[in-house]
């Protein structure tokens, strides 16, 4: 489901992550998020960490997306990503799934999860 890739997409982006406007059309006010470290993170804890990011010159490289339809108005979204650090050195390699739910004719992002993984080559 093309929506649904391009508003991960959206989430990777600098300027949609520190705007608390666009991250909360986005997500779920009940979202919660198991990160890569294991740590869990609320609605409340996204929006303040994510306001305070500063610019890195990194960006967020995703691929083999794939969407299961879980329910009538419920998807999973599992992918690859990977970091892309200003120099060119590649790191943070992950898999990823996310829980989207539509409400009110409106995507939001209930649920995420990052697990780290091997590195993977990229795909075009």
């Amino acid at each position: 489901m093309d929506t649904l890739i391009r508003k991960e997409i959206e989430l990777h982006q600098f300027e949609v992550r520190t705007n608390k406007n666009k991250v909360a059309k986005l997500l779920h006010p009940e979202f919660l998020e198991v990160g890569k470290s294991g740590r869990t993170y609320s609605y409340q804890s996204i929006l303040e960490s994510m306001s305070l990011e500063k610019p890195s010159g990194s960006v967020v490289h995703s691929q083999d997306y794939e969407c299961i339809k879980l329910g009538e108005s419920v998807f999973m979204v599992l992918y690859k990503s990977a970091v892309i650090e200003e120099g060119g050195i590649i790191g943070s390699f992950a898999k990823r799934s996310s829980v989207w739910v539509k409400e009110k004719h409106e995507w939001k992002l209930r649920y995420h999860q990052g697990t780290s993984c091997d590195e993977f080559t990229f795909s075009k």
